[in-house]
């Protein structure tokens, strides 16, 4: 049998998702069509629960309900909190999913194609205690979570890196799968051996790659204070807060790009390198057995562990 690729491409969690996907002819078309639909319908439903940005989103909420005692959540945002708690646990707090209020006071307050790129300059927000996540209550037995009252969530990056992950698995008994969602992303199975060609965009020249990952399994994610920025006043700020701060991070990494084993565990570890600057951000990747394109403000690039890397990049897929 003859396999071909198919690919589907939509909008979801205000960034682009790309879904490729090998199986058989013309006769295999319905099945991995319906299965788009399924992917799409997957990510909008995944949006509609965990966005910060929907008034009628669990994660809204949730947030709203600060300081009112345990509240019971849907099995869905369970899982994605779950998740993110034992990621802050894991970093030390460098990655934590309560920093929702100190984002919002800095200018992302809203969907980022409506934020204001340009503001006054405002006094620097309250810099909540460093490891404040370790005040949230997380009841497994009913899944109900104890917000305090000063403390309100973002799932944004961690909830993107859970969904890859989700329609990557449930894909690929169909046959080997890509899934990209503005450059977080998952493989499952390859044809014949060969890896996946993903091209890794330039941090400071969009229109051109900086480099050509094959990818045979596993996961990318990229963090990067040069995508998401807004200016108040002088200060260029970005969306990757440094939680010891209560500011955009300010080290000396300009973009990271993690292979990781699966998507969420390469969000998570972007964000955190990001934050922590190269030289700690080494030690946290090595101890995790994790391996990272890391680019410096000044552009260059270093290669940390065996990441799957090559400078050509003829005939790829695009990724952010």
């Amino acid at each position: 049998m003859i396999a071909m690729l198919y690919e589907h491409r939509f909008r979801a969690m205000n960034t682009d998702v790309g879904v490729w996907l090998w199986s058989g002819g013309a006769e295999h078309a319905p099945i991995v069509h319906s299965s788009f639909s399924w992917a799409q319908g997957f990510f909008a439903r995944v949006e509609q629960e965990l966005s910060r940005f929907r008034s009628t989103s669990a994660l809204n909420r949730l947030n709203q309900l600060a300081g009112c005692g345990p509240q019971a959540v849907p099995p869905l945002l369970w899982s994605v909190l779950d998740a993110a708690f034992r990621a802050a646990n894991d970093s030390g707090g460098i990655y934590d999913p309560t920093l929702c209020r100190t984002i919002d006071r800095l200018g992302y307050d809203r969907s980022f194609e409506c934020v204001e790129r340009t503001g006054e300059a405002h006094e620097d927000p309250p810099m909540p205690a460093f490891c404040a996540w370790q005040r949230v209550q997380l009841t497994s037995a009913d899944r109900s979570v104890s917000l305090p009252p000063d403390l309100a969530l973002d799932l944004g990056g961690i909830a993107k890196g859970w969904t890859v992950d989700q329609v990557a698995l449930a894909l690929a008994p169909i046959g080997p799968v890509l899934v990209d969602a503005g450059g977080d992303l998952r493989a499952v199975g390859t044809v014949n051996g060969e890896a996946w060609p993903v091209a890794v965009q330039d941090p400071f020249e969009p229109e051109r790659d900086r480099a050509l990952v094959r990818l045979r399994r596993g996961a990318l994610a990229t963090s990067s204070r040069g995508g998401r920025c807004w200016q108040r006043g002088s200060r260029t700020l970005h969306h990757v807060i440094d939680p010891r701060t209560g500011t955009s991070a300010n080290s000396d990494l300009h973009t990271v790009t993690v292979y990781a084993p699966d998507t969420m565990k390469a969000d998570v570890a972007a964000k955190v390198v990001l934050v922590l600057g190269s030289e700690s951000g080494r030690v946290y990747l090595a101890n995790r057995d994790l391996s990272a394109l890391l680019t410096n403000a000044d552009g260059r690039d270093t290669i940390v562990g065996d990441f799957p890397y090559e400078v050509e990049s003829h005939g790829s897929i695009r990724c952010a």
